[in-house]
């Protein structure tokens, strides 16, 4: 009865192990990336609140500099109805700086995070930096403080740290999401523009108070509160254990630790000791019988030779010669290109070489069986060797080779054109939103005090964000996207056309929720655009060029000419209507 108790207890036991076996992170499976499973949920949540509580006070610094170029310009004497431009104060650069350095970094900091794997360390190095470039700008809130090399650095300073820090939480939250991904990455996207809301009462009763460095200090400090939340940033349990223990079973050995040698390339070298027998991999019958195959690992593994083969390496003689007309009688020399002494119809002394009867009748003076391969060879002998392929070599190429494909696909692929304009449409209208709308607002409207200009910028942006939630709700796969770009363009050109035809505050108020939901929505479907390459390499270089490209143009349009506020808002409405007809255009073609 007790050994029967004991069996049932046991098989229960193993049912219990089998089922609980079958669970996906305990599975090994041939290909590592069938798991294991992120929790979608759970301690992602907390990831996700942190990456929005960071969105809502780093990006939104263009709209606090913003306010501040607008105080900068109310304590200097400015004439009614005079035109004020971008560069009449100096801190217009320190955003604009900020965002060019971010897009040039962004795809060098991702490189960085996949390396290191540090998430906690990068978030925070990266807020340091932005923190630094913050405080640093404090030196340049007066209109008559006009250093560019303070400003210049300042920029570059925000726009590292914000490179490192944003590309570190678009990581992070890929390993905790999978179903729940597309949801998670839509929040925080949004999340600047709720910060919008929040961040010009901030500054605009700040402001009536202090002056520009003190407010820019205080923001700083505001800013650096955000290392309780990025210190949240970790990577998984099942990262670290699971893949850690159970997944190193089906890692493959790097092929840099098996390497072929061939006796006949080997110069003269000193006899060698015989190794563990399990080192030697045995050679086909297709392979050359003097070439030997070892596994050169980190042990002191040695190459075995064969007797014959060894006695053949370590004598003194000259294994080729370029003279073999003495062929018969050096038994050494295997090869021959002097034929003239050779009976060509003497079939028992060629011994193996039948194939050299018809050179005599194709050409009356035989070439060379070795010829020069490289530029720098030199002739020794009419003999020239050419140097062979090493293993570094041949991976240098096969990565400029998979480079120069990806680039050529890229180059050829209507998604990657439609996301590059997108992306440099969304830039421009997010950067004349926040820097430029607010001192445009008192140019219209004198009258009004800072305090009422960033009342007038908020609850614009708080209009906005009420279409702009609704964009949670979209579907992952949108099968008419780029038509809804093309509306989402439409209204954004109907809001920026609008700013430059309005002069009440009311009327601005309106047209810029029109073109803060337009920047917004169309932030939010550049993910679609960006997940359409093939695999992760090609993104890579979606990502590269494309900010680059933004970067570039946006560079030169501001260097181009000191533009009034009210071009700016032109310009980008015009942006806005080619953007919506390419995209229309694009809707129309044939899906795949």
């Amino acid at each position: 009865m007790e050994n029967g108790q004991n069996l049932e207890a046991n098989q229960g036991r193993r049912n219990e192990n089998r089922v609980e076996d079958l669970h996906l992170d305990r599975v090994v499976a041939s290909l590592p990336e069938i798991g294991p499973s992120p929790p979608d949920g759970g301690y992602g949540w907390l990831i996700v609140f942190s990456a929005a509580i960071y969105q809502i006070t780093v990006p939104t610094l263009l709209t606090v500099y913003g306010l501040l170029i607008l105080k900068a310009i109310r304590e200097e004497d400015h004439d009614e109805g005079e035109k004020m431009r971008i560069w009449d104060v100096d801190l217009a650069l320190v955003p604009l700086i900020m965002i060019v350095i971010r897009l040039l970094l962004e795809s060098w900091c991702r490189a960085v995070i996949k390396i290191f794997h540090m998430p906690r360390f990068i978030a925070l190095a990266g807020l340091c930096l932005t923190v630094a470039g913050v405080l640093l700008s404090s030196y340049s809130t007066s209109i008559y403080s006009n250093d560019h090399i303070v400003n210049i650095f300042a920029g570059i300073f925000i726009g590292c740290g914000c490179a490192l820090t944003g590309q570190q939480t678009d990581v992070i939250i890929t390993h905790y999401f999978r179903e729940k991904l597309t949801i998670a990455q839509r929040i925080v996207r949004m999340t600047p523009f709720f910060g919008n809301i929040l961040i010009p009462f901030l500054i605009g009763y700040l402001c009536t108070i202090y002056t520009g460095d003190i407010v820019v200090l205080i923001y700083g400090a505001i800013v650096m509160q955000n290392c309780l939340f990025l210190a949240t940033y970790s990577r998984p349990v099942y990262v670290e254990k699971v893949i850690r223990t159970t997944y190193n079973m089906i890692r493959a050995v790097e092929d840099d630790d098996e390497v072929i040698f061939s006796n006949q390339n080997q110069p003269n070298q000193p006899e060698r000791t015989q190794a563990r027998p399990s080192t030697v991999v045995p050679a086909t019958q297709d392979d050359d019988v003097n070439d030997v195959v070892v596994f050169n690992s980190r042990r002191n593994a040695k190459e075995i030779l064969d007797p014959e083969v060894q006695r053949r390496e370590t004598r003194s003689e000259d294994r080729f010669s370029s003279d073999f007309s003495s062929m018969f009688d050096t038994p050494g020399n295997r090869f021959s290109s002097d034929f003239g002494t050779l009976d060509i119809t003497g079939y028992g002394r060629v011994s193996g070489y039948q194939e050299l009867e018809n050179i005599d009748r194709v050409a009356q003076n035989p070439q060379p069986l070795y010829r020069e391969t490289t530029v720098n060879a030199t002739h020794s002998n009419n003999l020239v060797f050419g140097s062979e392929v090493t293993p570094g070599t041949a991976r240098r190429t096969a990565s400029l080779k998979k480079n120069f494909i990806t680039v050529v696909n890229m180059l050829m692929d209507l998604n990657f054109y439609l996301y590059t304009l997108l992306h440099l449409c969304t830039t421009y209208s997010v950067f004349v939103l926040g820097v430029v709308f607010p001192p445009f607002i008192w140019e219209k409207n004198p009258s009004m005090n800072i305090w009422s200009v960033s009342s007038t910028v908020a609850v614009a942006h708080l209009l906005a964000m009420c279409f702009i939630a609704l964009c949670v709700a979209l579907p992952k796969t949108l099968n008419n996207q780029a038509r809804l770009c093309a509306a989402f363009c439409v209204c954004g050109a109907i809001g920026f056309y609008g700013i430059t035809l309005s002069h009440s505050a009311n009327f601005l108020m309106v047209w810029c929720a029109f073109a803060g939901f337009a920047a917004g929505a169309s932030s939010v479907l550049q993910q679609p655009l960006y997940n359409s390459t093939l695999n992760e390499f090609d993104t890579t270089a979606t990502m590269t060029t494309a900010n680059a490209l933004v970067a570039i143009g946006l560079m030169t349009w501001s260097l181009a000419y000191n533009y009034e506020y009210k071009t700016c808002f032109f310009i980008a409405s015009l942006l806005q209507s080619g953007t919506a007809c390419v995209f229309l255009v694009a809707s129309f073609r044939r899906r795949r």
